[in-house]
């Protein structure tokens, strides 16, 4: 068992956007990677289906003594962490999408956000675009539950066509000259970011993931906690489809043993 990591989970590859900005920025850390592929995907559950899924991967991931937990999914971060957070004695810090950071970097007022059906749809996100997005700012919301769907199966590492088909459908009818910032709301969406940039080339992008990561470093440098000596180490944990995740990882450079482990609802 690794040494007080930092736990970081969602329901698959999102996951790894995450562990690796943070790896980049604090790099003695240890990290608990776990992917939740048994509930992929978090981004199309309800609210009601999430709490249980979220609240029994917390409990599990504390019995590993982490320093945090992050929580590296957009949707159940705006939609229930709110109201979890003080159930548990460890911290636990959420991923949202860099809102305000967005619209200050916008030259146009336009802004686009990409994220999942659960994300865009709920109210508690409406709520945050509302209070975080200055009124002035137009905002188009983009269901991109097929990009993240094809990150997840992989398919997006081997067929560049098809995934530059899944993109252009996507963004088609969404995009036009007046938006220049681009959010990233789910954390497997920089995987392919640079198919999208390809696509829009004059598009600023911003992504939830490095964001958290920093707010990771600085939780544990802010508690005098943050390692600054060696290089961290990796365990990686998956509760369903062990060998084609691991086989997606592998591709993807990640030499890791990957442990299987049943979560008991």
């Amino acid at each position: 068992m690794l040494f007080r990591p930092i736990a970081v989970f969602d329901s698959g590859l999102g996951s790894l956007s995450v562990v690796r900005e943070i790896r980049k920025i604090a790099p003695a850390e240890n990290i608990l990677y776990f992917a939740d592929k048994l509930n992929f995907p978090y981004g199309k559950k309800s609210k009601d289906e999430l709490k249980p899924i979220i609240r029994n991967s917390i409990k599990f991931l504390e019995k590993y003594r982490p320093k945090l937990i992050v929580i590296a999914s957009n949707t159940p971060s705006i939609q229930i962490f709110d109201e979890i957070k003080n159930e548990f004695s460890i911290d636990i810090i959420p991923t949202k999408p860099p809102l305000k950071k967005a619209a200050s970097m916008s030259k146009k007022n336009h802004i686009a956000i990409m994220g999942s059906t659960g994300l865009l749809n709920s109210k508690e996100f409406n709520y945050l675009l509302k209070r975080e997005i200055p009124q002035h700012i137009f905002i188009n919301k983009i269901d991109s539950s097929d990009l993240i769907d094809i990150v997840e199966n992989g398919s997006f590492l081997s067929d560049r066509n098809h995934t530059f088909k899944i993109i252009q459908k996507t963004i088609k009818s969404n995009f036009d000259d007046s938006i220049d910032v681009l959010v990233l709301g789910s954390t497997h969406l920089p995987f392919i970011k640079n198919y999208i940039g390809d696509l829009l080339p004059s598009i600023k992008f911003i992504d939830s993931s490095s964001q958290v990561a920093k707010d990771a470093r600085n939780y544990l440098q802010f508690n005098k906690d943050l390692n600054r000596n060696g290089r961290g180490k990796l365990e990686i944990l998956v509760s369903s489809n062990k060998k084609d995740f691991q086989a997606i990882l592998r591709y993807m450079g990640t030499r890791e043993i990957i442990y299987d482990v049943s979560l008991q609802f």
